[in-house]
């Protein structure tokens, strides 16, 4: 199994078939994608995979965009930044 460090956070965007949300859904758990979230009003699925399955990703059927998410942290209030 794969830690932590070997995961990847993923932004998925399905293509015009969104009524088909679920169906992407499990083609992605099917390659070992853990699903966080499907946005069916968005057309767009979130969840983790293994840094080296992402290209996998794109090729799978319904999948028009694969993107990966951002992390951000924001310094505290009363830091010299703000």
């Amino acid at each position: 199994m794969a830690s932590a460090t070997d995961q990847v956070n993923l932004i998925i965007a399905v293509d015009e078939a969104k009524d088909r949300l679920s169906e992407v859904a499990e083609r992605l758990r099917a390659l070992g994608m853990k699903i966080e979230g499907e946005l069916e009003a968005l057309g767009t699925i979130t969840g983790t995979i293994e840094k080296n399955k992402v290209e996998l990703v794109s090729k799978v059927q319904g999948v028009s965009h694969v993107e990966t998410s951002r992390d951000y942290q924001l310094a505290p209030p009363d830091a010299d930044v703000q």
